[in-house]
């Protein structure tokens, strides 16, 4: 019998595919790690902020259960336990620094002090030992003695021939110049300056109006007459602020000239006294 063209199959839910792709039954089963959770854990200014807007008991007991979880997460831990070492350090750098100051009272002292930490903190550089060239040793070949006698004869020198100073070279009776080179040749007209007659006003300062604030800088400073007085009249009269001031230490530490130490001299041992 004939086979139709077509068959039109009916639809079955087994032999079709899934709407979701397959999981694999290991990934369903898997459990988070103790790190997984450490991370999935809210931040702590969060849960803080949240306990305060909880409204009902069961909200406030999750947001608590959560805040334990996260103090007892050992990250947290490890960041308390790097904030507690770094104060340890900061509190031993400041003792430090405090004897420091106690030791080292004076400028010079301090100057002294970290000119040799900058020495110490600089790195150490080795020296490369230095490589011996190699000398190469020259092939030895036979001597040519027809070399050696012309080498030795003496340098023969020819005689310059003088060039007579009238002389007109044949290239320079045949050359034609170019237009470039006649304009270029050609001198440059200047524009000729008037001299001016000392002692004479330009017209533009004649027709200039001076303004007020010109008039004024140009009046002299009066001053009252005296000697004393020649700037102010209260010229000897110390300000009532001058009065109240109080000098501060950093002032006082300023104000105290250096003192520099004496150099001392060592003698030198000469060499017959090194011999007794």
């Amino acid at each position: 019998m004939a086979q139709p063209k077509f068959i039109t199959k009916k639809y079955d839910p087994a032999t079709a595919p899934p709407p979701y792709p397959r999981i694999h039954p290991k990934t369903l089963a898997a459990k988070s790690s103790r790190r997984i959770v450490d991370l999935a854990l809210p931040k702590r200014r969060l849960l803080l902020e949240t306990m305060k807007l909880a409204a009902t008991k069961n909200m406030k007991a999750t947001v608590s259960d959560l805040l334990v979880k996260v103090r007892k997460s050992r990250y947290q831990r490890y960041r308390v336990f790097c904030n507690a070492r770094q104060e340890r350090e900061a509190k031993k750098k400041r003792k430090r620094m405090a004897k420091l100051r106690r030791a080292l009272t004076k400028p010079e002292d301090w100057q002294r002090h970290m000119r040799v930490l900058e020495r110490l903190a600089a790195p150490k550089v080795a020296m490369k030992p230095k490589k011996k060239k190699r000398i190469k040793k020259k092939k030895w070949r036979p001597v040519n003695m027809e070399r050696v006698d012309w080498l030795a004869l003496p340098l023969i020198r020819e005689i310059p021939k003088f060039r007579d100073t009238f002389e007109v070279e044949p290239r320079a009776l045949t050359y034609k110049i170019t237009k470039r080179m006649e304009r270029l040749a050609a001198r440059r007209k200047q524009p000729e300056i008037p001299m001016r007659t000392p002692g004479a006003v330009s017209p533009a300062a004649m027709k200039a109006i001076a303004s007020e604030r010109i008039i004024v800088l140009a009046k002299p400073v009066q001053r009252p007459a005296g000697r004393e007085t020649d700037l102010r009249e209260d010229a000897f009269i110390v300000s009532p602020t001058a009065l109240k001031a109080r000098c501060s230490r950093r002032l006082k530490k300023l104000a105290v000239p250096k003192t520099y130490p004496k150099p001392t001299f060592k003698r030198q041992k000469t060499r017959a006294a090194r011999k007794r």
